[in-house]
């Protein structure tokens, strides 16, 4: 083997690994936004690059196409094991990039190819050894470039797509989002068969003699990929649709809650109003009773009027008539269950925070607690606090069972289904209105739902 033949096949061989290390590196950023660590994505490129070097360096035992399966395979298994939420959409991940990383490094060669045949075999170079490897390795240069860029872009496009990223994806939307993927696959393994068959039956380059071939297989590769992005933008309209759908059935529950809490604030005021009124009324006949000194009377009649007061006066006043009423529910309702119920609730004035969507927060939390409360000596408990611009809601009830999560980092209540979703997630839809968000952690026999507004 000649200096220049050696030096052909080292530039050979490294540009494939630098070819591998690319498409690696591209496969942690394409699945960072989906993870919650910067540290699972990396390791997901260097898995995957670690495999993919091992198998291109040992003797070859088995095809490009397997190898590639085998990287991905492991890149999604260590996905699972750092993460087994969502495991569906993991799925599509690996799915995807394998699909991309073939299409896109396809279009790549066949691009380098066509430059190849035009400047490194032609007729005018013929003979020539050194410009021709000088040439080569320009088009090697070339083809890692364009694969950066045909990966880059792609990725870049369809992470920009799926906006609903935490969201959990069941079997339907899986299957609806890799059909493109798979068709772009299974078209590049359709061309590549007939390729090989035409060699080894010719002896010639199917590409070589019928030129159009290799125009036409780049499109395949390039229309795939759009199909692709596509998809996944339909996917996402899908899912704000639904969104719409289910927020106009958030807004119909809370119209709903509050002209029922409006009602009975107004009914709270009324009967205000009647004792008022009649105040003056009493007062004249507590008088004319200590008067006739009918002491046992009056002391029967004052009694009479502390447990009516007592009946209208709400013993929690959060600072909005509208909350206090919701509590007031809660109350009776633990009374009525036995469970213990306390309040340390305070509304925040002056801030854009509404009674409306707050109580949207407080009916769903304390409803799911009345559901899950469990113990000897069942209690719930909400309190608040407010630091600067931060409000923070802490609800906690006993529970003697374990949280299970499935795929999401909240967990399944007694309720199931869209009930369910009507729940939690829509304690969380209307935290994200105010930029904020929600947790629910369990410690010891305790359950704890932490809800961050911000306020201002």
């Amino acid at each position: 083997m000649s200096f220049v033949e050696r030096c052909w096949m080292i530039t050979s061989k490294f540009s494939v690994i630098a070819i591998l290390i690319i498409t690696g590196i591209c496969f942690g950023v394409f699945v960072y936004p989906y993870m919650k660590k910067k540290r699972e994505a990396a390791l997901v490129s260097i898995v995957y690059i670690g495999i993919m070097s091992v198998l291109y360096l040992i003797p070859q035992q088995i095809g490009n196409f397997s190898a590639y399966m085998l990287g991905v395979v492991a890149a999604f298994l260590v996905m699972y094991v750092q993460d087994r939420r969502n495991i569906y959409q993991k799925i599509f991940l690996a799915v995807t990039f394998f699909s991309i990383r073939w299409l896109a490094v396809a279009m790549a060669d066949r691009l380098d190819d066509f430059i190849t045949k035009a400047l490194v075999f032609g007729n005018t170079i013929a003979g020539r050894q050194w410009l021709q490897y000088g040439l080569y390795v320009g088009t090697r240069i070339l083809d890692i470039v364009l694969c950066i860029v045909f990966l880059a872009v792609a990725i870049g496009l369809i992470n920009k797509a799926y906006v609903y990223k935490n969201d959990e994806m069941n079997v339907k939307e899986l299957v609806m989002l890799i059909i493109p993927s798979l068709v772009g696959v299974t078209g590049y393994g359709i061309l590549q068969y007939y390729l090989n068959i035409y060699e080894k039956d010719t002896g010639k380059s199917l590409i070589d003699t019928y030129g159009f071939y290799g125009a036409l297989s780049f499109v395949h590769y390039f229309i795939s990929i759009i199909a692709i992005l596509v998809m996944t933008t339909m996917f996402q309209n899908w899912k704000v649709a639904q969104e719409e759908q289910t927020g106009q059935e958030l807004v119909l529950n809370q119209v709903s809650d509050m002209k029922k809490h409006i009602g009975e604030v107004e009914k709270l005021y009324q009967d205000i109003r009647s004792l008022r009124h009649d105040m003056g009324n009493h007062i004249q006949m507590l008088e004319h009773l200590v008067a006739e000194n009918h002491m046992d009377d009056a002391a029967e009649y004052m009694e009479h009027l502390k447990k009516e007061w007592n009946e209208i006066s709400p013993e929690i006043k959060t600072g909005s008539p509208v909350i206090d009423v919701i509590l007031m529910e809660k109350l009776r309702e633990a009374k009525e269950k036995q469970i213990r119920f306390i309040s340390d609730f305070h509304y925040p004035g002056d801030t854009k925070l509404n009674a409306f969507d707050l109580s949207v927060i407080l009916n769903n939390a304390l409803d799911n607690c009345m559901e899950n409360v469990s113990g000897e000596n069942p209690y719930i408990s909400i309190s608040s606090f407010r630091k600067n611009s931060i409000f923070m809601i802490t609800i906690k009830n006993s529970y003697e069972g374990t949280l299970k999560y499935k795929e999401s980092d909240l967990p399944e209540t007694k309720k199931s289904g869209k009930e369910h979703g009507i729940g939690l997630h829509n304690i969380r839809r209307v935290a994200r209105m105010y930029l904020g968000d929600i947790s629910l952690e369990q410690e010891n026999q305790e359950v704890v739902l932490s809800i961050m507004l911000q306020v201002e």
